[in-house]
């Protein structure tokens, strides 16, 4: 995974925001796959990593939890 990937990942959140249980899946699926990134030593940048994939708390979207 690339930097890349996580700002593409949030732009795809952002463009889903209209359908709040895609947007919510997507995000839950972009947060585990830069923890599991970060947990096994295959991030370059685990701040920058972490600090782009929270930019999704500032996409205003429900979230739903069952």
């Amino acid at each position: 995974m690339e930097i890349k990937d996580v700002i593409d990942g949030v732009k795809e959140i952002k463009e889903e925001q209209s359908d709040p249980e895609v947007a919510h899946l997507l995000e839950d699926n972009l947060y585990e796959q830069v923890l599991t990134e970060i947990a096994f030593g295959n991030c370059s940048d685990p701040k920058t990593f972490a600090k782009e994939a929270l930019k999704t708390q500032n996409i205003p979207f429900r979230h739903w939890y069952a």
